[in-house]
Formats: C-alpha cells, sequence, structure tokens
C-alpha cells in the first residue's frame, strides 16, 4: 500500500483545505454578525434626548459629547473620555510573514451627550470597535501617553511596530445607538445583552455604510477562501482516493 502517497494527500487536504474552510467559517458567522448589527441598527429609533424613555426598545442619537470633571486626560478644552490603543508586530519567518497583533487595551469614562433638547449619560463600556472610524496614527507623545493611561509596559514595544490610537473627546459631535435605562444620575444610555452598542464619531448614514462594507468584506473574503479551500480539500480526497485504489488493485 502506497502509505506515503495516501499520506501526503491527506495532509494537502486538511492544511490547505480544512484549515482554510475554518476560517471560511469564522467569516461567514462574522458577516451574518455583521448582517444582524445593521439590521438591529436600521431599525433604532432616531430620537431627540428629550424624547429618550428608560426601558424602550434601543434609540439612535445624535449630540455633543460632554466630558465629566474625571476625564482621562486633558486638555482642558477637549478631555478624553475614551482611548483605545493598539499595537501590531512585523513577524517574518520561512514560512510567512505579516503584521500580527501585540498589544491592543481600551478604556472610558460614561459621559453625558447634549443635542439641544437635553442631556443623557453615556456609559462607553461594551461599544462595538469596529464602528469608532479609522483612527489615527500617533505620534511619540501619544504613544507614551497611551501606554501610561492604559498600564502599558512600554519595554514590550521592541522590534518593527505600527500603531493605532481612537479617541473620543469632549467637544466632538457623536453618534450614539443603545438601550435606555434609568441610573442613578438619570438616564443613560448603555450595552444591553444582544444588541448592538454604538458610541461612534461617524454621523448619519455613515454608521450604516459602515456596518454594509464591513459585511461585504466579510462576505467577500469568506467566499474566497472558502472556494480556495475547498477545491484543496477535493484534490486532496480524490488523489487519496486513487492511491488507495491504486493500492488496493496492484496485490
Amino acid at each position: 500500500m502506497n502509505v506515503m502517497g495516501i499520506l501526503g494527500f491527506l495532509g494537502i487536504g486538511f492544511f490547505c483545505g480544512v484549515v482554510p474552510l475554518g476560517f471560511a467559517l469564522i467569516l461567514y458567522f462574522t458577516q451574518r454578525k455583521r448582517g444582524q448589527v445593521g439590521s438591529a441598527v436600521s431599525k433604532a429609533r432616531s430620537s431627540e434626548i428629550l424624547d429618550v424613555i428608560p426601558g424602550t426598545e434601543l434609540v439612535r442619537l445624535q449630540g455633543r459629547l460632554v466630558a465629566p470633571p474625571n476625564a482621562l486626560d486633558g486638555p482642558e478644552d477637549a478631555p478624553l473620555v475614551y482611548l483605545r490603543f493598539k499595537v501590531e508586530i512585523y513577524k517574518s519567518d520561512d514560512d510567512s510573514s505579516g503584521w500580527a497583533g501585540l498589544t491592543e487595551k481600551a478604556h472610558g469614562v460614561p459621559f453625558q451627550l447634549e443635542d439641544g433638547s437635553g442631556t443623557v449619560w453615556v456609559n462607553p463600556a461594551g461599544l462595538d470597535k469596529q464602528l469608532l472610524g479609522e483612527g489615527s496614527v500617533p505620534n511619540n507623545d501619544q504613544i507614551s501617553r497611551a501606554c501610561l493611561l492604559l498600564g502599558i509596559d512600554t519595554n514590550m514595544l521592541r522590534g518593527q511596530l505600527r500603531y493605532r490610537i481612537w479617541e473620543l473627546r469632549g467637544g466632538q459631535t457623536i453618534t450614539v445607538v443603545g438601550t435606555p435605562v434609568q441610573g442613578q444620575s438619570g438616564v443613560e444610555v448603555v450595552h444591553s445583552q444582544g444588541q448592538p452598542f454604538i458610541v461612534s464619531p461617524l454621523l448619519g448614514s455613515a454608521i450604516d455604510s459602515s456596518i454594509t462594507s464591513q459585511k461585504g468584506k466579510a462576505r467577500t473574503w469568506m467566499l474566497i477562501i472558502g472556494i480556495f479551500g475547498g477545491s484543496f480539500l477535493l484534490c486532496g480526497l480524490i488523489g487519496t482516493l486513487v492511491n488507495l485504489i491504486q493500492s488496493l488493485t496492484s496485490h
């Protein structure tokens, strides 16, 4: 029996077929989740803050961010209320190379949103990070400050690195989509289990367009990787079957 030939094709089927299909499955659930988020956001009730009632369905608000006294950082004219910081490192070996995540941390404090009709508290915990926009490339001072605020050891920042930072500051006009509840200080908009929660500098239709784009990209890559993996899996199985038949008929 041609054991080596059979094992070789089984290996091709697994590494070049099953593994990519696993990634395609992850992308399937990703695009499905983004579709659910898009559907829920499109049904969220656009409202003025004055009309927000605790316990109702998802609401969609747009207004000016008002920072609390316990903001994460200054300056006074634009206090920082939410910070996300991501670091990637370039890795290269004999088999592959590319950017990989090194560290990512985020932190925020509750703030107020006002739109002229009233104010409401927003707790950014649990916000959808994929809808924070593109972010920006920080300078050295911003990198050092982010590491200090988020408790990141700067000694780990070695090698070929790239950085991305996202900030929400007082005075910004933002979109909030979430669940209104009654809090200790009044009405709050928070993350509710199973519901989307968006706190984003993206305004108007830009939110919906971003969700649609994310869903489309996940779907496209799912199809590309799925077809690639399926083709190699089929080739591996056919090669295994052919070798097995040849081995059995040769005796």
